[in-house]
C-alpha cells in the first residue's frame, strides 16, 4: 500500500541523502525498458540499507528492493512507490576457514575476479554470469550442473521490516532450482559466506575462461539488452529437467518478435529488446511462446525473470 507520506524527508532526515524523483528504471535495467519510479535510493552500506526499507516498511509505503537489475522486468508505466538498490559492495578472505565474505551488492564478476587473482578455488561455474551477489542468491543461481547454494555457508539477512539481522545456513534456505525461500518471505541478503578453496591460480583461471568462452558462444552478446534466459527449465513426468530452449526451438521460436521483442537466433531461451521494446511486447511475445509449448508438449513454461508491475496487485 503507497500512504500519503513524504518518504523522501523521513529517508533524507536519517540518512542525509534525498532519493531521486522520476527516474527511469530502463536505466537500471538490461532490458533497458521501464518508466519513471516515484522515488529510487541507492544504499552504499548494510546500515543504510536497514534504516530506509524500515522507514518504508514501517510508515507502510510501497517498495521493492533491487540488486543489478538483470532478472528484472519494469513495467511501462515505471513503478508506484520506492525502488531501493543494494549497493553494498565488497569483500573479505578469511585463510583460517576459507571462507569469503561478500556484500550483497558486489558484481558476481568482481567476486570472480577475486577468486582468479588470489587464487581461490569452489566458484569457477559463476564466471561470467552478470548481476549481484545477492541476486544470485536470491535466485539460486547456476550454471554447468552447479548452484550458488552448493558453495554458500551462511548468509546474513534483514528482515522484510528492516527490523532484524537473521543468520540463516544454506538448509535454511530451501534452495531448489532457481528458487529459495528469499523469493516467498521478502527477506533482503546483506552478506554471503563462501567456500573458497586456495588452488592453483592456472587451473582456475583456465576454467573460467572455458566457462566464459562457453556462454560467449550461446549468449547474445554484452550490449545486447536482454535479461538472460526468460523461462525456466521445466521438469519432465520422469522428474528430469528438460531445456526450455530445445523445446522453443522445436515450436519455432527462434527470431520470433512482438513489437521491439524478440527471440535471440542463436538461442530460443533469449528474448531482446531488439530497439524500442516495451515490457507489454515483451510479455506478449512470452505469452505466445508459453502458450507454443504447451499446445505442442503439454508443458507449461515458467518465467525465470520477474515482472514488477507499476501498481500493486497488477499484473
Amino acid at each position: 500500500m503507497r500512504l500519503m507520506v513524504d518518504i523522501a524527508r523521513l529517508i533524507e532526515e536519517k540518512t542525509g541523502r534525498r532519493p531521486s524523483a522520476g527516474i527511469r528504471l530502463e536505466s537500471l535495467s538490461n532490458f533497458r525498458i521501464g518508466g519513471p519510479a516515484d522515488h529510487y535510493f541507492e544504499a552504499a552500506a548494510a546500515d543504510e540499507l536497514r534504516t530506509v526499507v524500515e522507514l518504508a516498511s514501517g510508515s507502510g509505503y510501497r517498495h521493492y528492493v533491487i540488486g543489478g537489475g538483470f532478472n528484472l522486468l519494469f513495467d511501462d508505466a515505471g513503478y508506484r512507490g520506492l525502488i531501493i538498490r543494494v549497493a553494498c559492495r565488497g569483500f573479505i578472505f578469511e585463510p583460517k576457514s576459507s571462507r569469503l565474505i561478500a556484500q550483497a551488492g558486489t558484481p558476481l564478476s568482481d567476486l570472480t575476479g577475486y577468486c582468479r587473482d588470489r587464487g581461490l578455488g569452489g566458484l569457477e561455474f559463476l564466471a561470467g554470469i552478470p548481476g549481484t551477489v545477492g541476486g544470485a542468491v536470491y535466485g539460486n543461481a547456476g550454471a554447468f550442473g552447479c548452484s550458488i547454494g552448493d558453495v554458500l555457508e551462511e548468509a546474513d539477512l534483514l528482515d522484510p521490516g528492516g527490523k532484524e539481522r537473521i543468520k540463516a545456513r544454506p538448509a535454511d534456505l530451501s534452495f531448489a532450482y532457481r528458487d529459495s525461500r528469499l523469493k516467498k518471505t521478502r527477506e533482503i541478503l546483506l552478506s554471503a559466506a563462501f567456500r573458497a578453496v586456495p588452488a592453483d591460480k592456472t587451473k582456475i583461471g583456465t576454467c573460467m575462461d572455458s566457462y566464459i568462452a562457453l556462454r560467449t558462444e550461446r549468449h547474445p552478446s554484452r550490449d545486447t539488452a536482454y535479461a538472460g534466459s526468460f523461462f525456466k527449465n521445466p521438469l519432465s513426468s520422469e522428474g528430469t529437467r528438460l531445456a526450455a530452449g530445445k523445446l522453443l526451438e522445436q515450436v519455432g521460436a527462434k527470431e520470433t518478435t512482438v513489437g521491439g521483442a524478440a527471440v535471440f537466433h542463436g538461442h530460443a531461451n533469449f528474448l531482446y529488446n531488439r530497439g524500442g521494446a516495451t515490457a507489454a511486447d515483451v510479455r506478449k511475445l512470452a505469452d505466445l511462446l508459453k502458450e507454443r509449448v504447451m499446445d505442442r508438449f503439454g508443458i507449461r513454461l515458467e518465467e525465470e525473470v520477474i515482472f514488477l508491475p507499476a501498481e500493486p496487485g497488477a499484473v
